[in-house]
């Protein structure tokens, strides 16, 4: 038995371990907030850790991910790293998001009494509201990075994390997650009790958060356990949960309370898309209710991305060319550190501009030494690699629009409103977005954000007990497209890959 000495948030601790475990494995019993976007599969480069003592050789995955500098800084990866011995390993502090929390909802009764949480599971992030149920009113809210995200960045991660970490671990982590943030929100409020809360998420989520295995949600013909529209066999803050349902394996709750927030089934032909790690769409047109839902990746939100990062302090998040100089925005105008999604969007439209990348995603930098494109004088860069990851996640979003309007015979022009949901979707410039072929361009005059639909649609029902029977009756109706048999996805999906206007 070896000792490692763990510094984290300037505090410091020895811990226990054997010869040959990871660092990756290390910190998730001890740090359950490290991220391992990739599940350790070696793939990412992002679980890095500055370690010394007897640890193993530099791998050829280090080699690939790490610079010169970064190796002489005592830089390693977390997931390709094991300890052979007493050893030492510092966490870098992680800037805190700035996850979109706000949503717009339309006009609705609010029938209930009392306080409660509105809450979101989502796959990279959680939102956890208090609110004031005769008014509406928000007293205080807590905004985290999944607790999850030690075990992946995506649901499929996650399912196999059940199967090897257990599912009762996962499980209780994010109902401990939850149940903490909800602590934080009363003791702000200085409020002692609620009456009842709604908790919403994806079916992994949610099957996950219930203990329940999600193992078929994974394989065809991918079956649910649960379409829950029922309550929680847990509580929150001591008080009854209720988990809206869901449509399908794939089509969550989130998006049936994104629809509620919506205002799908009112005003004519409309078209949703919730755009995150699961990109969840749905159409309605002449009564009916058409839902899919495609694997975008985390790419959006920073993952698989090599200077990728959610909108915290110093990420990027907007880029644009005047008079030919390309400029950057940061959050907070921090100076840079990374890039979020918002501002690859915008990076790839002005690549497109200056012809720095052709609709292939063929990169060639104006500079003949340079083998990335750099945004300005930031000191951030994207790489071809990154331009291949927001290829295959925008052209999942854009095929799946597309297969929805085919199955009902019809073109972007005949959408009278176009619902962009989730916390991506709340940054994003719709004109770059239509511009590398996110969506298609016909749609761009018709757009409108909502924020986070999810947690709109969860707080519409904790405010109106009626909306519930409402949600769970528009889930029974309807239609869920499997996109993974589709013919049409399919040769939509390979024609999306050009970023170009579709």
């Amino acid at each position: 038995m070896f000792e490692l000495t763990l510094h984290l948030n300037h505090q410091t601790q020895s811990i226990p371990v054997e010869a040959g475990q990871s660092i990756s494995e290390i910190l998730q019993q001890h740090v359950p907030s490290f991220a391992l976007p990739c599940a350790g599969n070696h793939t990412c480069g992002k679980c890095r850790v500055q370690a010394s003592g007897a640890l193993s050789p530099l791998s050829n995955a280090e080699k690939k991910f790490l610079t010169d500098t970064d190796i002489q800084a005592g830089i390693r990866l977390a997931c390709d790293c094991t300890i052979l011995g007493n050893a030492a390993v510092t966490v870098q502090t992680e800037q805190k998001a700035r996850i979109i929390a706000w949503y717009q909802t339309p006009p609705f009764e609010k029938t209930e009494t009392g306080y409660g949480f509105a809450v979101d599971i989502g796959t990279t992030t959680v939102a956890v509201q208090l609110i004031q149920r005769e008014t509406g009113r928000i007293l205080a809210e807590r905004l985290a990075e999944n607790a999850q995200r030690s075990y992946g960045a995506d649901v499929i991660s996650r399912i196999e994390a059940c199967k090897t970490a257990g599912l009762d671990t996962l499980s209780d982590r994010i109902a401990q997650q939850i149940e903490q943030l909800a602590q934080e929100c009363l003791q702000e409020a200085g409020i002692c009790a609620v009456s009842e809360s709604i908790v919403t998420g994806n079916a992994t989520m949610l099957h996950i958060y219930e203990g329940l295995d999600p193992a078929s949600l994974a394989v065809s013909p991918f079956d649910v356990q649960s379409y829950f529209g029922c309550f929680s066999r847990r509580t929150l803050a001591g008080a009854p949960v209720y988990l809206p349902r869901c449509i399908g394996a794939y089509v969550g709750a989130d998006i049936i309370c994104a629809i509620l927030a919506a205002d799908l089934e009112h005003g004519g032909t409309q078209l949703l898309a919730d755009i995150g790690t699961n990109g969840e769409m749905a159409l309605f047109h002449a009564d009916k209710l058409l839902c899919c839902a495609t694997a975008a990746g985390p790419a959006f939100e920073g993952a698989g991305i090599s200077a990728g990062m959610p909108a915290a302090s110093g990420a990027i998040r907007a880029v644009s060319l005047q008079d030919d100089t390309v400029h950057y925005e940061t959050v907070q105008d921090a100076p840079a550190v990374g890039i979020c999604g918002s501002g690859i969007l915008d990076a790839l439209a002005v690549m497109l501009e200056t012809e720095e990348m052709d609709d292939s995603g063929y990169l060639e930098p104006q500079d003949e030494d340079a083998e990335d494109w750099a945004i300005g004088t930031s000191g951030i860069s994207i790489t071809q690699k990154d331009i291949r990851q927001i290829q295959l996640a925008k052209s999942a979003i854009c095929g799946g629009l597309l297969t929805l309007l085919d199955e009902e015979g019809m073109e972007p022009e005949d959408i009278q409103r176009f619902v962009i949901a989730g916390g991506f979707g709340s940054t994003m410039n719709h004109a770059s977005a239509a511009k590398i072929g996110l969506f298609p361009a016909g749609l761009q005059d018709k757009t409108v954000f909502i924020g986070n639909g999810a947690l709109g649609g969860a707080a519409m029902l904790l405010l109106n007990r009626a909306l519930r029977e409402k949600t769970e009756q528009m889930a029974q109706n309807a239609e869920e497209l499997s996109l993974s048999t589709s013919p049409s996805f399919m040769d939509y999906y390979i024609d999306c890959m050009a970023f170009d206007e579709f």
